[in-house]
C-alpha cells in the first residue's frame, strides 16, 4: 500500500510541477549552450586551429629511421660486397638508415600557407557567428508563433465558454416561446465553428511547440511554458537604429572579406608554381652481409665490425625547375583570379542584401506600431458594441443577426489583436538583433 502511495506521489509530483517557465533568454541561452549544430561549428573552429599549426609544422624538417633485414637462397646479387651469388646458399643481409628531408623554397608556398591557414580559422569563427545569428532568428520566429498561438487557443477556448452560455440562453428562450428556432440554429452554428477554432488552434500551439523544442533540442514530452517579454513604451526605439558600423560588424560582410584574401592567397599559392623548388636532403646508416668474409679468411666478417666499417653519409641538395607543365600552372593561376572577381561580385550583392533587410525590418517595425494601435482601436470599438448589441437584444430591441455579427466582428479584433501585440515585439527583437550583430 505504502509503495502505491508513493508512486501516486511521484506521479503528482511529475504532473503538477514538471512544468518549466521559459523566457526569451532562457531560450536563447539554451540555444547557444545546447545546440548541436552550434557544437559542430566550434569544432570545425578547432580543425581548422589544428590545420594551421600544421603549416607551422611543415617548415620543419622530417626525421625517418629504418631496418631491414632479409633472408635469401639461390641466385642473388649481394649489393653490399658487390658479389653474385650463385647455387642453393643462404644469404642474409641487413641495413639501419636514418634520413632527414625539408624544402628550403617552393615560391614562398610554406608562407602562403601559413596565412591560408590564419584566414580559415577566422572564416570558422565567422561560420559560427553567422549560424548563431540564423538560429536566434529562427528562435525568434518560433519563439513568438508560439506565443501568438498559446493566445490565440486561449481565446477560442473562453469565446467557446461564451457560445455555450449564449446557446442556453437561447435554449431557454425557446422552451419558453420567447426565442425562434433561427435563433437557435445561429447559436448552435456560432459554438460549433468556435469548438473548431479551439481545435485548429490547439493544433497550431502543440505543433509552434514541439518546433520550438525541436530547436531548443528539449525533451519533446517536456512541459514548457512561455513568458512574453516586456514591451517597451519608446515610439521610436528600434526603428531608429543607424547602420553606420554595418560594413564593419556584420559577420556575412566580415566573411566575404575573408574571403576575398584568402583567394589573394589562393592566387600567390597557384603562382609558386612559376619558381624553382630548392630542397635538401640527407641520410646516414650501415649495413652487413652474411657474404662478407674477412681477409685471408672464408669466415663471415662479425656483424660489429660490418657495421662499423659499413657506415654511410648521403647530402643532397636538389634543384626542380618545371620548364614545361603543359600550362597547369597558367590555368590555376587565371582560375584563382576570377574566383576572387566572383567573390567581388558576391561581396556587393550580399551588401546590398544586408541593407535592404535592415531597411526593411525597420519599416516592418515601424509598421507593426500603427497596426497595433489601429487594431486595438478597432478592439476596442468592437467590444463596446458587442457588448450594446447583447444588452439591446435581450430586451428586444436587436435581432440576433445584429447580435452574431458583432460577436464575431469582436472575435476577430480579439484575434487580431493578439497576433498585432507578439508581431510588434517580434519584430522589435528581430532589430536588436540586427543591432547587436552590426
Amino acid at each position: 500500500m505504502k509503495y502505491a502511495f508513493l508512486l501516486f506521489y511521484l506521479w503528482i509530483a511529475s504532473t503538477g510541477f514538471a512544468q518549466q517557465y521559459l523566457t526569451l533568454h532562457d531560450a536563447k541561452t539554451i540555444l547557444a549552450e545546447h545546440s548541436s549544430a552550434i557544437k559542430q561549428s566550434q569544432l570545425q573552429e578547432k580543425i581548422a586551429k589544428v590545420n594551421l599549426s600544421q603549416t607551422y609544422y611543415n617548415l620543419l624538417p622530417n626525421l625517418a629511421w629504418s631496418v631491414n633485414n632479409q633472408n635469401t637462397m639461390g641466385l642473388n646479387f649481394d649489393q653490399i660486397t658487390g658479389q653474385l651469388v650463385t647455387g642453393n646458399q643462404w644469404a642474409n643481409y641487413g641495413t639501419t638508415t636514418v634520413s632527414s628531408g625539408v624544402t628550403l623554397f617552393q615560391g614562398f608556398r610554406q608562407i602562403n600557407s601559413i596565412n591560408a591557414g590564419k584566414i580559415n580559422v577566422d572564416i570558422a569563427k565567422l561560420d559560427t557567428e553567422k549560424l548563431q545569428q540564423e538560429l536566434q532568428l529562427q528562435l525568434l520566429a518560433l519563439f513568438f508563433q508560439t506565443l501568438i498561438n498559446g493566445d490565440l487557443y486561449q481565446a477560442s477556448q473562453a469565446q467557446t465558454l461564451l457560445s455555450e452560455q449564449l446557446l442556453k440562453n437561447e435554449e431557454t428562450k425557446v422552451e419558453v416561446g420567447k426565442g425562434t428556432l433561427v435563433d437557435l440554429a445561429q447559436a448552435q452554428n456560432k459554438l460549433a465553428n468556435d469548438r473548431l477554432n479551439v481545435t485548429n488552434s490547439r493544433n497550431a500551439y502543440e505543433l509552434s511547440l514541439l518546433k520550438l523544442k525541436q530547436l531548443l533540442e528539449l525533451d519533446e514530452h517536456s512541459e514548457i511554458k512561455l513568458i512574453p517579454p516586456q514591451a517597451t513604451d519608446s515610439q521610436t526605439g528600434a526603428s531608429q537604429l543607424l547602420y553606420d558600423k554595418i560594413w564593419k560588424d556584420d559577420p556575412y560582410l566580415r566573411w566575404i572579406d575573408l574571403r576575398l584574401d584568402l583567394a589573394g592567397i589562393d592566387t600567390k599559392l597557384a603562382q609558386s608554381g612559376y619558381y624553382p623548388t630548392l630542397s635538401l636532403s640527407s641520410s646516414y646508416g650501415t649495413n652487413f652481409s652474411s657474404r662478407r668474409y674477412m681477409s685471408l679468411s672464408d669466415k663471415t666478417m662479425p656483424m660489429a665490425d660490418q657495421l662499423n666499417q659499413n657506415r654511410s653519409l648521403y647530402i643532397n641538395v636538389s634543384l626542380s625547375y618545371a620548364i614545361f607543365d603543359k600550362f597547369t600552372t597558367r590555368s590555376n593561376v587565371k582560375k584563382s583570379i576570377l574566383n576572387r572577381q566572383n567573390l567581388e561580385f558576391e561581396k556587393e550583392k550580399i551588401m546590398r542584401q544586408r541593407v535592404q533587410g535592415w531597411e526593411q525590418s525597420k519599416l516592418e517595425y515601424q509598421a507593426a506600431q500603427e497596426e497595433v494601435k489601429a487594431i486595438q482601436a478597432t478592439y476596442e470599438a468592437n467590444k463596446i458594441n458587442y457588448h450594446a448589441l447583447r444588452e439591446r437584444y435581450e430586451v428586444g430591441k436587436s435581432s440576433s443577426i445584429d447580435v452574431y455579427k458583432a460577436m464575431t466582428d469582436y472575435n476577430v479584433a480579439e484575434f487580431r489583436t493578439i497576433t498585432s501585440k507578439y508581431t510588434l515585439l517580434y519584430k522589435e527583437e528581430v532589430l536588436k538583433l540586427l543591432q547587436k550583430v552590426l
